[in-house]
């Protein structure tokens, strides 16, 4: 299995807002990982974190939109 290209990634509905996403808060997370360890260790761990959490918020938000506007729909 691969992974999916950018372009892919858009065409699925919200694939755009889910990278924007992960990308917005894994720079918030560097951030607040270099001022938490002041160290690129630290910086690092929390731009993973942040880009995981993110990445999660965003996937929630995508699937429970869906959701509701089918719901809401019918």
């Amino acid at each position: 299995m691969r992974e999916l290209t950018e372009k892919e990634m858009e065409s699925v509905a919200g694939g755009g807002y889910i990278a924007d996403t992960a990308a917005e808060w894994g720079a918030v997370g560097k951030v607040v990982g270099y001022v938490a360890d002041t160290t690129l260790a630290g910086a690092t761990r929390g731009g993973f974190a942040g880009a995981m959490l993110g990445t999660s918020y965003a996937l929630g938000y995508s699937a429970g939109s869906y959701v509701y506007d089918r719901y809401q729909d019918s």
